[in-house]
């Protein structure tokens, strides 16, 4: 059985996944005027598939390797996150506001994730598949 804080954390990362979605939707106008449509999907279709299956393999399958990939893709958007705002790039409204949720439910999902007693089940499945 999952830990709560693995459940959780999983909900939290699908909130940022949604998040994703949404900004996405938002600001497609915008992204297309400056890289193309093809450009677009790809990048939007890429980003959001990693984190969902970055998540998945993480809370579904005890993936240390999911989780690792998870840790690394919110670090990348934390850091993308926070330059924008020492910048002052960060955008207004809606969209800003939804950015800043984007990032701190992707940080606090990750937290979740790498709680004690999350990190005890990963290591019980890693045991329970190697035997």
């Amino acid at each position: 059985m999952r830990p709560k804080s693995v459940i959780l954390g999983e909900r939290l990362s699908l909130l940022a996944i949604l998040l994703l979605v949404v900004l996405a939707a938002l600001g497609w106008n915008d992204t297309v005027a400056q890289a193309g449509v093809g450009i677009a999907i790809f990048a939007n279709v890429l980003l959001i598939g990693l984190f969902l299956l970055a998540t998945l393999w993480t809370t579904r399958l005890a993936s240390r390797i999911g989780l690792g990939l998870l840790i690394v893709m919110t670090v990348l958007n934390l850091l993308g996150f926070l330059y924008q705002v020492s910048v002052g790039a960060l955008a207004e409204g809606m969209f800003g506001v939804l950015t800043a949720v984007q990032a701190a439910a992707s940080l606090v999902a990750v937290v979740m994730l790498l709680r004690p007693n999350a990190l005890a089940w990963y290591r019980a499945k890693a045991e329970e598949n190697e035997a």
